[in-house]
């Protein structure tokens, strides 16, 4: 990623453009890149989040983990305008407007500690529980448990899945169908040593990509879900490149929010 983008003030992406930025803030991440085009009835949990002015176009993703409740980043939501945030479920193809169902958002939990700009800008703690105005028609994944830690293992692969450019240029504002790829979890190191301790805690984050880079996630993804062993494993909250090698994907884990992403669904 080359460039900050934000998205008309309804959903909030703060981006970090890799290492040359002076402002330290949490990276976006998009559609996939690199990946395939994904069947949404493989995936019907995988929702989209975009503004009430433009259901066509994707700014997040998210995933359904209850009937009226979505799990995406905190960085994606703008409490002061949750009411313009429209949830997308059923659609693989967004410009398809005759399929799938679209929801209103009614509430919108973000983790208290969450600092996604700025100065303390960290990945730990980017996460969100938008409540829907009514229930969805789709399956739902489950969270992974802590006791599940198999799941979290170096070398273990993941799916990554969303909406938005394939390519990782800042000019591309094409919106291709639902992509998916398999990531390895590549194990903390590469993070650490990417974007420090501070900024990537191992408790709370995990590290996506190959070692030589290429695919990933990326501009438009963020929230997006993260999964293994149909185990919702994490939520997207970004990474300093697409696809550099040197600066992987960056991932939120849910099962170390288990308890509090529970009472969140359940209420």
């Amino acid at each position: 990623m080359n460039a900050a983008r934000t998205h008309r003030g309804v959903l909030v992406g703060a981006v970090l453009a890799g290492m040359a930025l002076v402002v330290a803030a949490v990276p976006t991440a998009g559609a996939v890149v690199g990946g395939d085009r994904a069947d949404i009835k493989k995936y019907p949990w995988a929702v989209a989040l975009t503004s009430a002015e433009d259901v066509k176009n994707p700014e997040c993703a998210g995933t359904l983990v209850a009937p009226r409740k979505v799990l995406t980043a905190s960085h994606c939501v703008n409490p002061a305008t949750v009411d313009q945030i429209r949830v997308v479920g059923g659609r693989e193809d967004l410009r398809n407007t005759r399929k799938g169902t679209v929801r209103k958002v009614v509430k919108a939990w973000i983790h208290p500690k969450a600092v996604t700009d700025g100065s303390g800008a960290k990945y730990a703690h980017d996460i969100a529980v938008l409540t829907l105005n009514a229930p969805m028609p789709y399956p739902t994944l489950p969270l992974a448990t802590p006791a599940q830690q198999q799941l979290y293992e170096e070398g273990t692969p993941t799916r990554v899945l969303g909406w938005g450019s394939t390519t990782g240029r800042d000019d591309d504002k094409r919106v291709p169908p639902l992509q998916t790829a398999l990531l390895p979890n590549r194990g903390d190191e590469g993070c650490v040593t990417a974007y420090g301790s501070r900024r990537y805690d191992k408790r709370y984050t995990m590290c996506l990509g190959y070692p030589a880079g290429g695919v990933n996630a990326c501009y438009g993804d963020s929230g997006g879900p993260v999964v293994v062993k149909g185990r919702l494993v994490g939520v997207i909250s970004g990474g300093g490149s697409c696809t550099d090698r040197r600066y992987p994907g960056v991932a939120n884990k849910t099962a170390s929010y288990y308890p509090l992403l529970q009472d969140q669904i359940a209420g």
